[in-house]
């Protein structure tokens, strides 16, 4: 096997996801919970359909590379 490929493949093993093993606590929980509470009060006409097509405006961003 030629160096890069083993390089390539010790770079590889070593990558941690580093929220593995994590569980949010009651203050994260709170907090989230807060932060959304704010964002509906701020934005009341938002609707399931406005979320969908706001993330498939993104999705489709991504693919081309905006």
């Amino acid at each position: 096997m030629s160096k890069i490929k083993e390089k390539i493949k010790k770079t590889s093993k070593e990558v941690k996801d580093i929220y593995e093993g994590y569980e949010p606590d009651h203050k994260d929980l709170i907090a989230v919970e807060e932060v959304h509470i704010q964002w509906m009060k701020d934005h009341p006409d938002w609707t399931d359909e406005d979320a969908a097509e706001y993330y498939g405006q993104m999705q489709c961003d991504l693919m081309r590379g905006k």
